[in-house]
């Protein structure tokens, strides 16, 4: 089967490298790469404590999609160039910092 464009990213993972704010007030979200990999960190700050603690995940690539996958669950990223707005499938829209 030849692979046409639809299934590729519309994105490359450098471009979203870089600290990211919710739109929504969700936890901060950190994208960076360790050699040959990208890795997403989402900062939960203890409302208590106000303590910071990082989760971090690979971001891995399924086709046309990336993802992380916190829990045996997918979690689906996407980025809109033009706008330069990050969207997380469970958190939200991200703005860069």
């Amino acid at each position: 089967m030849k692979r046409t464009k639809e299934h590729y990213p519309s994105f490359n993972l450098f471009s979203i490298v870089g600290t990211w704010e919710s739109v929504n007030l969700n936890p901060t979200v950190i994208i960076y790469r360790n050699d040959k990999e990208y890795l997403l960190s989402i900062i939960y700050v203890s409302e208590t404590t106000k303590q910071a603690s990082p989760s971090t995940y690979e971001i891995q690539k399924d086709g046309s999609q990336y993802f992380i996958a916190p829990a045996l669950k997918r979690i689906y990223i996407d980025y809109d160039p033009g706008k330069d707005v990050l969207s997380i499938s469970s958190l939200g829209d991200y703005l860069r910092n």
